[in-house]
């Protein structure tokens, strides 16, 4: 018997009159998810950063719109804030060589298509962008392109993967 779909942005709609029991609902069913993605974005500080994470959430469920989109993005999007962050207050410089990505085939989704194309450099870019908070001038020094025509890559590709 399959389990019934999580519905994050019920969830996120008690959560924002209060109510603790969906609160916890919503830890217990995404909490190992974002810690994963927490680790990966942030490996010094993880559990601080799922912790700020849900804090946030908490106190924020009510900003929760959803003409805008699904809960469940929204709440990832949350998380990625607090990462980049505390990603921008750290002084450790940034990494001369590229963090490792996961692989095509780790890839799901629409994006999926971007990771198995001939080029992967727009799947690289947005890769590093949404999981290392990488922008385009760090980007171009890491995959050794031109600033302005990593731009068109990536803005062709996203469009193209929007329609």
């Amino acid at each position: 018997m399959e389990a019934a779909p999580f519905d994050h942005a019920a969830a996120l709609a008690a959560c924002a009159k209060g109510d603790e029991s969906a609160f916890h609902r919503l830890y217990e069913h995404e909490a190992p998810h974002m810690l994963a993605l927490c680790r990966r974005l942030m490996p010094s500080d993880p559990e601080g950063v799922l912790h700020d994470t849900l804090v946030l959430i908490w106190h924020n469920a009510d900003q929760y719109d959803s003409s805008m989109g699904p809960a469940r993005p929204w709440i990832y999007s949350v998380l990625r804030h607090v990462a980049n962050g505390r990603r921008t207050r750290q002084t450790t410089p940034s990494p001369v060589s590229p963090p490792i990505l996961p692989s095509a085939s780790a890839v799901r989704g629409r994006l999926s298509s971007l990771a198995s194309s001939e080029d992967d450099t727009a799947f690289k870019a947005v890769a590093h962008a949404y999981l290392h908070g990488a922008d385009y001038s760090q980007l171009s020094t890491w995959l050794k392109k031109n600033e302005t025509d990593l731009r068109k890559v990536v803005r062709r590709n996203l469009t193209d993967l929007a329609l």
